[in-house]
């Protein structure tokens, strides 16, 4: 970018800006940037742990509609974040280095999921949002945690968390990761998710109830002539990735599978893009490898486009491409 507002590309192509035009780039250091492009550039730097995630979630609660949500999201934040920031920090290995922000989002897009007007309606105890808010924060910031050759610290943190927390109590058998929200329960079974004792007990035979991630398991049925690598045998494991995964992505909100390989991450998001519906969707696989050059990814990636108007390409009608790399 010269003085005279003209971009110029690594291919030497030269991008005039209108008067109204400004560039904006987000980065995470300035190790590769020239003087001259430091010198030009207006810099602003947000520091992560001066900010914090304070006004990320009050913004979020305000996007809310029930009062009285907001008011209990508020209180709900405050107990139960900081503790979970601040031990995960210090006690548990996470498979994958995620910030404090990124648990937070996570948090909100998982509460977004969970507190509809059907889950939680506009006249619902508090008890109700709590139980919901635990469910969320357990996978928010433990899904993270893995088993290595000497410590199962999923294990770990639903001891911390136990000792920690004990409004909303887990089922004792396995750990907080083997149980879901069924939200139908309150109203067909009277054995619900417990609540400390007291003044609350009475209205326990209101609330969901925590179930064995078992019980989603579908029936196995396998077609004849279907090869065998074709064929998904779903388990505990796969049941909630996919059911977390079905839910964000229902929201339009980004998902991430972190794992060693072989553990079924391909799998899963095949299986997840086959059942999407063919009407608004179209999906596209990139196969990468050692031969993939610059000439053949520009191939695959317009493959399966079509010329809307002028120099601008889209998929067929208006449905959405997905391209799975």
């Amino acid at each position: 970018m010269d003085d005279n507002k003209v971009l110029t590309l690594a291919s030497n192509e030269r991008i005039p800006l209108n008067p109204s035009m400004r560039l904006i780039f987000e980065i995470s250091h300035l190790k590769t940037a020239t003087p001259a492009t430091v010198s030009r550039a207006g810099i602003l730097f947000l520091n992560s742990s001066d900010l914090g995630w304070g006004p990320m979630v009050q913004s979020w609660i305000d996007s809310r509609e029930v009062q009285s949500e907001r008011a209990n999201l508020t209180i709900l934040f405050d107990k139960y974040v900081p503790p979970c920031l601040e031990t995960l920090k210090n006690r548990f290995k996470k498979i994958t280095p995620v910030t404090d922000t990124s648990h937070v989002q996570m948090l909100c897009n998982l509460l977004e999921c969970l507190l509809t007007p059907a889950n939680t309606p506009p006249d619902c105890p508090k008890e109700l949002y709590e139980l919901y808010f635990a469910f969320a924060c357990v996978w928010a910031f433990g899904a993270q945690t893995f088993q290595d050759q000497m410590v199962d610290y999923r294990v770990e943190f639903t001891k911390w968390w136990n000792t920690e927390f004990k409004t909303v109590k887990f089922p004792s058998s396995g750990t907080v990761f083997d149980y879901y929200i069924e939200s139908d329960a309150g109203k067909k079974n009277p054995q619900t998710a417990q609540i400390a004792e007291g003044e609350n007990a009475k209205k326990d035979d209101k609330l969901p109830k925590f179930e064995s991630w078992t019980k989603k398991i579908p029936s196995f049925n396998m077609e004849p002539g279907t090869p065998l690598q074709a064929v998904l045998v779903d388990t505990t494991e796969t049941v909630r990735v996919r059911y977390f995964m079905d839910m964000l992505m229902a929201r339009g909100r980004p998902v991430m599978l972190v794992g060693n390989s072989g553990c079924g991450k391909t799998v899963l998001m095949n299986n997840k893009l086959h059942t999407l519906d063919t009407d608004h969707f179209v999906v596209a696989n990139v196969p990468f490898n050692f031969y993939t050059n610059s000439e053949m990814l520009q191939t695959v990636l317009e493959k399966p486009l079509e010329k809307k108007a002028g120099k601008t390409y889209g998929p067929p009608g208006n449905k959405k491409l997905i391209y799975f790399i």
